[in-house]
């Protein structure tokens, strides 16, 4: 198959704590495809964020046990970390948001300090309680002593939905990428091959790279995000059997998947899985490419070999 490689315009700015780079194959609408991104994710933000005081998430953490009123974007994204509770058994589990600030991981990750003091150890809610979390159109209820954290899927899923919401509106083909998280979207009915670098840091040089046309690709990593308290190095992948950041033989995995959601459940319920991460990968037929600890990379079957379509 001959790849035919776009030169697309990219645009990169901040939000939600990490880079946000978008792609679009019509430079005539790559300025309104900006705006709309840029509003879509100020609304994320304000629906979803466990570091804004004034958010529909701290009001439902809040109210726990209660019925909250709040944005539909809250409720889309809650329904995205339900549906990836339901794929991993609760590997990837919505409301440990009490035990992230147990764990130290109460502010903006470019706010953490080193060095600070532990707060409360906070146990984790039973592995099955997200089957207890509830939503309607415009309101949401989760079980009394929780609270919720959408740090695992809602990167991914606000991929996902400006990417094809930008695609539809503007006709344009599309690539957005969210700190890692890469979705893609097709607009004008044609198949454009985009070449998408895999880093283990944003800032780092490329350390694969594979071509994609549609669905999603996501990279998760104990090497991001990982602060130091009363001595104890933490990292924002808890497992939700311990309440503790997960112990594991991979520091980085990326997937390739439908979407960008699918992929970032599949990579972070690799990285929390650890020994089990392979047989249940290849189980599910991901394609993924696992980095353990001492630098060594595996592959399940169906990773496309470099610069191959995937």
């Amino acid at each position: 198959m001959t790849i035919t490689r776009p030169r697309p315009v990219q645009l990169r700015w901040q939000s939600l704590g990490t880079y946000v780079q978008l792609s679009v194959s019509d430079s005539g609408k790559a300025a309104a495809a900006e705006r709309r991104a840029r509003a879509m994710l100020a609304a994320i933000d304000r629906a979803c964020s466990r570091f804004r005081p004034d958010s529909e998430l701290n009001r439902v953490n809040a109210g726990a046990g209660t019925w909250v009123r709040v944005d539909p974007l809250l409720v889309g994204a809650t329904i995205a970390a339900v549906e990836a509770a339901e794929h991993t058994d609760g590997i990837v589990h919505p409301l440990l948001g009490r035990v992230l600030i147990g764990l130290g991981y109460d502010r903006t990750f470019t706010e953490l300090q080193p060095g600070r003091a532990l707060g409360a150890r906070i146990a984790p809610p039973p592995l099955g309680a997200w089957r207890s979390l509830e939503w309607a159109a415009d309101a949401v209820r989760i079980p009394t002593g929780t609270a919720l954290d959408l740090g695992a899927t809602a990167k991914a899923w606000a991929g996902d939905l400006i990417a094809r919401t930008i695609a539809e509106q503007d006709r344009t083909n599309v690539v957005l990428s969210l700190g890692g998280d890469v979705a893609i979207a097709t607009g004008d009915r044609s198949r454009t091959w985009w070449p998408i670098a895999i880093s283990e840091h944003t800032d780092g040089e490329p350390s694969a790279e594979v071509a994609l046309a549609w669905g999603g690709l996501a990279t998760s990593s104990t090497r991001l995000r990982r602060w130091t308290v009363a001595g104890t190095s933490h990292h924002h992948l808890v497992d939700p059997r311990t309440g503790a950041s997960a112990q594991t033989c991979w520091r980085t995995v990326s997937a390739t998947g439908p979407s960008a959601t699918a992929a970032n459940i599949a990579t972070t319920a690799a990285i929390i899985l650890g020994e089990d991460a392979m047989g249940w990968l290849t189980r599910r037929g991901v394609a993924a490419r696992l980095v353990s600890g001492n630098g060594s990379v595996q592959f399940t079957p169906g990773w496309p070999e470099p610069g191959a379509a995937a």
